[in-house]
């Protein structure tokens, strides 16, 4: 059974408590796909002819038979070796029925993941299979170009095991929060209001860093006792606020990278560390209705200088995430200009050299986060179906091995 969100939070105000009370699940659907394996061809062994010898006829003198020098056996060449194909990779649906889905994280020790979308944030149990709406309340505005969508709360991640950071993009640049919620091991009984968090952060108001004020906090990454949160505000900065965190609290939004000031290219958006905790890696998305001028960057968390900048080919990178497992780089390309060509790419690294290698084809993607087992999750856009009270946006799975 799908719970439909739309329905719900369409209805009438009094109505939307009462109704969210009976939100336990969403659909789970299985999408896996077997392995197709071709049959393996086998020669039959090919048999020489038998050659007949001529009579021999014999000489007036006996002569000695000359001995002819042995001719080297033929050298059997060893059989090469064919490279391994890689497994096609099967991505699993677990949700739907999600509007614009944003933001993702996972919960340590529960393995809960928790979506932004466009009505609130949800907490998904891969154990028990149940999705619950946790935070609701949010209003909505409009985000993108071309195609644009209505969207609530954006980036997520967690401060700590029971603290969620949640960065805002219901309201207007200048007037959008980061606020830190405290979340539990299970699923609230009742859904709370947006403006009940323990800590709020902002708003970052137009001054002389930003004329136009910061909103639409679309990535979130916490480290090295930091926060930090991409904005979308004043385009000629593409500034990133960082907040630290002292005494288990999170400290003021401060504005401290300009982004487009260092690389000449806007919108920062996707966010996340290094493994080894030693540098800040930030996907800059560039302009939605250019193609592929889409950049992956490193800075140093502690000063903000940029160390490296790298042209990607691809378009629009809305998620970046380290395997846990393999150490291996991966970003989602929403690819605005043509969604057809979006989707989930390996990003191999060699020196100043970034190859996106295409490991997945999606549809519209966003966020993407591993697991401690190395499971990646991902949250997608879709397209919008025949049904217009049903939303396109998932949440999916891929199994480890990436």
């Amino acid at each position: 059974m799908q719970w439909n969100l739309n329905l719900i939070f369409k209805a009438s105000a009094c109505c939307l408590t009462a109704l969210c009370l009976t939100l336990g699940s969403t659909a789970l659907i299985a999408d896996e796909k077997g392995d197709k394996k071709g049959d393996e061809k086998k020669e039959a062994a090919k048999k020489e002819e038998p050659k007949k010898e001529a009579p021999k006829k014999e000489a007036p003198k006996k002569e000695e038979p000359k001995k002819e020098a042995a001719k080297p056996a033929p050298k059997k060449e060893a059989p090469k070796k064919e490279e391994p194909k890689k497994p096609a990779v099967t991505v699993k649906t677990l949700v739907t029925n999600l509007e614009n889905p944003s933001g993702l994280a996972i919960q340590d020790g529960t393995g809960h993941v928790f979506v932004a979308s466009r009505y609130g944030v949800y907490r998904y149990d891969a154990k028990g299979k149940t999705v619950d709406l946790e935070i609701a309340g949010y209003p909505t505005d409009v985000y993108g170009k071309g195609p644009k969508y209505n969207v609530g709360p954006l980036g997520v991640a967690f401060m700590s095991k029971d603290q969620l950071v949640v960065g805002d993009g219901s309201r207007p640049d200048g007037e959008e929060l980061v606020r830190i919620y405290k979340v539990g091991d299970k699923p609230v009984a009742k859904w709370v209001k947006e403006d009940t968090a323990v800590q709020t952060l902002g708003p970052i108001k137009a001054g002389d860093k930003t004329a136009k004020g910061e909103g639409n906090f679309y990535g979130v990454a916490v480290g090295g006792g930091d926060i930090f949160i991409t904005c979308n505000g004043d385009d000629t900065k593409g500034w990133v606020a960082k907040s630290v965190i002292k005494d288990g609290k999170a400290g003021p939004l401060e504005l401290t990278i300009a982004t487009k000031a260092a690389t000449n290219v806007d919108a920062p958006v996707a966010i996340t560390f290094s493994p080894d905790g030693k540098e800040l890696v930030i996907g800059q998305m560039g302009e939605m209705n250019v193609a592929n001028d889409a950049l992956l960057t490193f800075y140093d968390p502690k000063t903000g200088k940029l160390k490296k900048s790298l042209k990607t080919g691809l378009s629009d990178i809305a998620g970046l995430a380290y395997s846990p497992k393999t150490k291996k780089l991966y970003a989602t390309d929403f690819s605005w200009v043509d969604t057809t060509k979006g989707g989930l790419f390996e990003l191999k690294i060699d020196g100043d050299k970034v190859t996106a290698e295409k490991i997945v084809s999606l549809d519209k993607p966003a966020a993407i986060a591993f697991d401690k087992e190395g499971n990646l999750y991902l949250t997608a856009f879709g397209t919008q179906g025949k049904d217009p009270e049903k939303s396109p946006g998932s949440l999916a799975i891929i199994k480890a091995g990436l």
